[in-house]
């Protein structure tokens, strides 16, 4: 029986390496680049570690938004909000290509124990899933909902 010997040298493995890169670059300039950014997010997503150091809220699609309600989010000084919504806004037309969300919406969070907060300030916020991110707030301007701040994301 003859054995048959398997030799990497340097060039075979350059020109390897050469091809994937050559091949990812391709891929990342087609038309795939949101298809794949967006896959990627979703498998990063379902591994909790990876979520946390990889993901951020702030680049965050409505979806992994929505799955956040009724989560407390900690922002700097120490005050706790919930997000208590997050509503789409209505879509008229194409979006343009290349966006990393694929609809515009906005989160609603409650200030927790009756407190207030400024209002079109940018907080750092800390999620206890995705970790810390900015967020800019705006405030209600209903007297009703002293307690309301929103973020728009689109």
């Amino acid at each position: 029986m003859t054995q048959t010997s398997f030799s990497l040298s340097r060039r075979k493995l350059l020109v390897g390496l050469g091809g994937v890169a050559a091949g990812a670059v391709a891929l990342m300039a087609a038309p795939f680049r949101s298809v794949v950014a967006v896959a990627t997010r979703e498998m990063v997503s379902s591994q909790p570690v990876l979520r946390r150091l990889l993901l951020s809220l702030a680049n965050a699609g409505y979806n992994e938004w929505l799955d956040q309600v009724g989560s407390v989010f900690v922002v700097g000084g120490g005050t706790s909000m919930k997000l208590v919504a997050v509503t789409p806004f209505d879509t008229v037309g194409t979006r343009p290509a290349g966006l990393g969300r694929d609809r515009a919406f906005i989160a609603k969070f409650d200030v927790q124990n009756g407190g207030t907060m400024a209002g079109d300030l940018i907080y750092s916020a800390m999620n206890p899933r995705y970790g810390a991110f900015p967020i800019f707030l705006s405030g209600s301007n209903d007297p009703s909902l002293r307690h309301r701040m929103t973020a728009v994301f689109n």
